[in-house]
């Protein structure tokens, strides 16, 4: 233990922020390599953009967040709890399913629908289907440490949320 009654008992300080920055970014590193596929799949799908469809991708790629936020925080009134680091670590190592089932549901809507409906609807409906599935990884890696035994697997930083 040192003075502030952290363990130190991880290793370097490399070590220590090489971990905290991977547990923390997960998430965000999954929806960038999404939204990155996702344009690309449209530029096969749609052809090159007009600025006007970049401006809709990029509406489209916000919003799939903004729309979750908003309900899963009851209007903006709730905070956003987060589960316990190991969950998350176990659950965000799955990003490749959220990945790429988000790919082809965005791809989906490319292949049905065309100009500025095609360039906001697809990063849209990826978007949702990311964090749906991301979820579901969530959703089963609680399981599965809870099965282990892990005391602090349903553990969130908000109870009440």
């Amino acid at each position: 233990m040192n003075e502030a009654g952290r363990s130190t008992e991880d290793g370097s300080a490399l070590l220590r922020s090489m971990r905290s920055t991977v547990g923390r970014e997960s998430t965000t590193f999954g929806f960038s390599i999404l939204v990155t596929v996702t344009f690309a799949i449209l530029q096969v799908t749609q052809g090159s953009p007009q600025p006007l469809q970049i401006f809709s991708y990029a509406a489209g790629a916000v919003a799939s967040f903004t729309l979750l936020e908003g309900v899963l925080s009851r209007g903006f009134r709730r905070p956003m709890p987060q589960h316990a680091t190991q969950t998350l670590t176990l659950g965000t190592s799955l990003n490749i399913v959220s990945v790429l089932v988000a790919l082809a549901a965005g791809w989906g809507v490319a292949e049905v629908t065309s100009g500025v409906v095609a360039w906001a609807g697809a990063p849209l409906v990826a978007g949702l289907t990311y964090l749906l599935v991301e979820g579901l990884e969530e959703t089963l890696a609680e399981r599965i440490l809870v099965s282990a035994g892990d005391p602090d697997a349903q553990e969130t930083s908000n109870q009440d949320a």
